[in-house]
């Protein structure tokens, strides 16, 4: 038999630093009060890096959700493999023979019996492609839906802390944007008196 897809070891997902350790981001800081803040600090230069933060974090958020993309669609495929493992370790006693549809391509299917299915083959990636008891796939396509679940449940916390980030810092930027504004406009007033 055989199970097709990349089915190698999935590794558990490279944490990213944050509070609970898996988000490697600096937490952006609220500030509450602007005045206090920009105490001795330029404007410019304080605009600058709350930019940069603000299109880092936009780029770990890009980077978050092509990975949940990537994760959401490994998930089915991952789950298909093991429940064809199941329903071969099922189904297949010695000179039985059993009827299945494959998968050539994206929606193009051909039969074929399968007789004295003790092993499958699944794509590990990088066109390469191994053989397997039906033991061992099932262990390794368990332990690889198991792992892929965990890291998209790690994918949405992470991204929620990065989303989160990103708000903090557009509104941070908005209000030492406007403490500008002001601190100019109140300047500007005294010139003219």
């Amino acid at each position: 038999g055989e199970a097709t897809g990349d089915m190698g070891e999935i590794e558990a997902q490279a944490p990213v630093e944050k509070d609970n350790g898996t988000v490697r981001v600096p937490k952006a800081k609220f500030i509450e009060d602007v005045d206090d803040y920009m105490k001795g600090k330029d404007f410019e230069l304080t605009m600058r890096e709350l930019q940069t933060l603000f299109q880092q974090y936009k780029q770990i958020e890009q980077g978050l959700q092509q990975n949940r993309i990537r994760l959401g669609n490994k998930l089915p495929e991952i789950k298909r493999a093991l429940d064809t493992v199941k329903l071969l370790k099922e189904k297949s006693a010695p000179g039985d023979e059993l009827d299945m549809d494959y998968e050539l391509t994206d929606s193009v299917f051909a039969k074929a019996k399968v007789k004295d299915a003790r092993s499958v083959y699944l794509w590990l990636g990088a066109n390469v492609m191994l053989e397997y008891s039906l033991d061992d796939a099932e262990n390794l396509l368990r332990t690889n839906h198991e792992n892929c679940a965990r890291n998209l449940a790690t994918n949405k916390s992470d991204l929620a802390f990065v989303k989160d980030n990103v708000t903090i810092t557009e509104v941070s930027i908005a209000r030492v944007y406007n403490w500008d504004v002001k601190r100019r406009k109140a300047a500007k007033e005294a010139e003219n008196k």
